[in-house]
């Protein structure tokens, strides 16, 4: 008998978290553009960032996804510190409607959904379709799972040696209530999902097995587990990273403990609300859900000292932050989020080619030697461009590992190439200027002739670039296909110009000269050629 309700439990809580990570995922699946758009709606706004929150944690069905994802935006710098806090709040209530499907109670049609929504994930041929079978199949596997669990703790209700442990944690008292409380987080830590801890709440008194004072103990106790996820997350991260996960902890651990100092009059409170004797499912659902909504109503307003307040607990650790995206690992729970910012950061990389462009426009339009000023700053884009491709590589490597839909995927890895042909088209753009230099610290004059063939060039190279990079933007393929005719027009120039130097090279000319020239020359044809490969990746079938 004991081991046929270890196999009913273990069956059961393994199938329900893996349905609760196939609802999860494809609800993110089918939300990806309006996760997209969150970035967007950031704002100082408090009650905004709240609802934010709650929002998002109702789309991913997770609070430690959206409270990890909100941490890899303070980390990354596109969220401050303040704004955090709103949206933690908020993730908090959104993670309250877990509770409200186990409501429903339909754990004997748990079965019959996964088995339907199997067999059409098998037959449906689109990616939307089968995100969404694979969504409803997880609706289905949390219910089944559930099922299993409560069917393999029935037995237990009659065992003696059950009933005088579960008498030990009982919230009958306020110590009782911190003993329940206390178990529930640890119980949570270890799992790493509130979720599985709620369906187990709600088995355990479903079957008698807990009084609704001690499942409400275990509740409160499962927000407090729930915020290990955030810290570890946290490890590693910046400095304000750490401050929001510790938020999270301090918010959640507050909330548990002014609830428990009146948790009777709590109970009392409750027990207007909902009838617990008749759906006890129901009552637990709408304790987790009173708490955290309460809990956000007594924070709200003092976000702002919270914020303060956690900037000098947590000092700066006084090291340079690096980076020069808003990327971060800590976002790969979200790739449609990681998808759209990559965009972002590449079109930014492409602002920075345009600056070297346009810097070397103005050394050939006016004839005019290139600066120190402007070599370093040539340099500094140059290497900056450098840590763009690696910080976006980095990230972006790792959702592809992730279960993406087939357009996401392709997004991805264009994405990439894009931003791998920019980092090349910098390197090149920095060996002109220095063979520009070079030119110069040989005191040679560059010839107008040689000028004017150079800033053309350069002209027509930027022109093209310009094209390439708002087809991109803009997904015109269109555009694409028109600049393959401007590509290759540049190809021909690159071999007039070639032509035209060879053939008037004299007898006693500066080799210097006749070699950097052709070097200035052989990086813009390598140029052109990168921006043909992006050419190709966008119109190839």
């Amino acid at each position: 008998m004991y081991l046929n309700i270890i196999f009913n439990v273990i069956g059961g809580l393994g199938i329900f978290l893996y349905g609760m990570e196939n609802m999860s995922g494809g609800m993110q699946k089918l939300a990806g553009k309006k996760l997209k758009k969150i970035l967007a709606a950031l704002t100082t706004n408090r009650i905004m960032a709240v609802l934010i929150g709650i929002f998002v944690t109702m789309l991913v069905q997770s609070s430690s996804v959206s409270t990890v994802m909100t941490i890899g935006f303070v980390n990354a710098s596109l969220l401050t510190l303040k704004q955090a806090l709103g949206v933690i709040l908020g993730a908090n209530i959104g993670t309250t409607v877990t509770g409200w499907l186990l409501v429903l109670n339909i754990g004997k049609y748990g079965l019959p959904i996964t088995g339907a929504a199997a067999i059409s994930y098998v037959f449906f041929k689109s990616d939307k379709a089968r995100t969404r079978a694979l969504t409803v199949m997880g609706l289905g596997l949390i219910f089944l799972g559930l099922d299993l669990m409560s069917n393999g703790l029935k037995p237990i209700r009659t065992m003696p040696e059950f009933i005088e442990l579960f008498k030990l944690f009982n919230a009958d008292t306020y110590f009782g209530a911190v003993k329940v409380a206390i178990v529930g987080a640890c119980i949570t830590g270890i799992v790493q999902s509130s979720a599985a801890t709620l369906g187990i709440t709600i088995t355990l008194a479903v079957q008698g097995l807990i009084d609704y004072p001690t499942a409400v103990a275990l509740v409160l106790g499962e927000n407090v587990g729930t915020t290990v996820t955030a810290f570890l997350a946290s490890l590693g991260a910046t400095t304000n990273a750490k401050r929001a996960a510790y938020a999270h902890t301090i918010i959640n651990t507050v909330g548990v403990i002014w609830v428990t100092a009146i948790f009777p009059l709590y109970i009392k409170f409750l027990g207007h609300i909902v009838d617990v004797e008749n759906n006890i499912t129901f009552g637990i659902a709408t304790a987790h859900t009173m708490f955290n909504v309460l809990n956000v109503f007594l924070f709200m307003p003092f976000t702002g000292p919270l914020s303060s307040f956690l900037t000098k607990i947590v000092k700066d650790s006084g090291k340079s932050d690096e980076k020069v995206t808003k990327l971060d690992k800590l976002m790969v729970g979200t790739p449609s989020v990681v998808v759209g910012q990559t965009k972002t950061e590449v079109l930014t990389m492409g602002q920075n080619i345009k600056e070297m462009m346009f810097a070397l426009e103005e050394t050939f339009a006016k004839n005019e030697m290139i600066s120190d000023l402007k070599l370093t700053r040539l340099q500094k884009i140059e290497n900056d461009l450098d840590l763009y491709q690696k910080e976006i590589s980095d990230v972006n490597f790792l959702i592809l590992n992730k279960d993406l839909t087939d357009s996401m995927r392709e997004e991805t890895r264009k994405n990439l190439e894009v931003c791998d042909e920019y980092e090349t088209i910098s390197d090149y753009l920095m060996r002109i200027g220095k063979s520009i230099r070079k030119i110069q610290d040989n005191d040679i004059e560059i010839n107008e002739k040689a000028r004017k063939t150079l800033f053309d060039l350069n002209e027509n190279i930027e022109i093209l670039f310009r094209e390439i990079n708002l087809a991109y933007e803009t997904k015109d393929k269109e555009r694409f296909i028109r600049a393959i005719k401007q590509s290759n027009e540049i190809t021909e120039k690159f071999r007039q110009a070639r032509s035209f130097h060879l053939a008037n090279v004299k007898e006693g000319s500066s080799a210097v000269f006749s070699t950097s020239y052709m070097d200035i020359l052989n990086h813009y044809r390598r140029i052109r050629d990168h921006i043909f490969n992006i050419i190709e990746v966008f119109t190839r079938l």
